[in-house]
């Protein structure tokens, strides 16, 4: 259940670092930073869309993937309603797991089209590392831009 608690932090940094960005001037919200995914804006997005993904979609069966246009998003405030959805139907689910939940295996199509089969705990450390990923960035560019990221510790984070 380990892997259920880890997206409790990752969710109350997302939060953290959303309220961030909601402090900075748009334009630099925006700025194409040469990441990932360009701006501080779109590496965010990117983060909600792959939990949509990986909680909402591929564990709970439908393997859509949730395509969004980042330039709709042209506020916080649209940033954050995209977030609660997401994080509304993510949490609806992860406050049932199980154990027996988190052994339940799925098959998972790879982009080269081979398919792997995945354990649902496996898929949401796999969430877990990737939002650590980007993450990162986001501490890096804000770093960049002389502003300190809104980070917290894993250990600070139990005992807060």
């Amino acid at each position: 259940m380990e892997a259920v608690k880890l997206l409790g932090y990752s969710q109350y940094l997302r939060h953290r670092y959303l309220e961030a960005l909601g402090k900075l001037p748009w334009e630099e919200v925006v700025k194409d930073r040469s990441a990932s995914f360009n701006s501080l804006r779109n590496i965010y997005l990117h983060c909600v869309t792959v939990l949509d993904f990986y909680v909402n979609h591929l564990i709970q069966s439908d393997s859509a993937y949730p395509i969004i246009n980042y330039d709709d998003y042209d506020n916080v405030e649209k940033i954050n309603a995209y977030l609660e959805q997401v994080e509304s139907k993510a949490n609806a689910y992860l406050s049932k797991v199980t154990p027996q939940e988190l052994a339940r295996k799925i098959e998972r199509k790879q982009r080269d089209g081979t398919t792997i089969t995945v354990t649902v705990e496996n898929i949401l450390i796999d969430f877990f590392q990737e939002e650590t990923h980007h993450r990162g960035e986001l501490i890096a560019l804000l770093w960049q831009m002389d502003v300190s990221p809104p980070h917290m510790g894993w250990a600070q984070y139990l005992n807060k």
